[in-house]
């Protein structure tokens, strides 16, 4: 971790996230990994690209260029 993230971590009183480690798992032809891992606890998620989800429509009020 990063000396300014740190200290953003100790002034706000956050040190249960001074020991936190971020990963990114891609297998392009497989699935995309987000993980967050602090002692003690283990946050990951993990997303199929194997199967496409068709695109929603643009917000309200938005103009769509796909």
């Amino acid at each position: 971790m990063d000396a300014d993230s740190r200290a953003l971590f100790e002034r706000e009183r956050l040190e249960a996230s001074i020991g936190n480690t971020w990963a990114i798992e891609i297998d392009p032809d497989a699935k995309f990994v987000y993980e967050l891992a602090r002692p003690g606890r283990l946050f990951r998620v993990e997303f199929d690209l194997t199967r496409p989800v068709p695109i929603p429509p643009a917000a309200w009020g938005a103009e769509a260029k796909r």
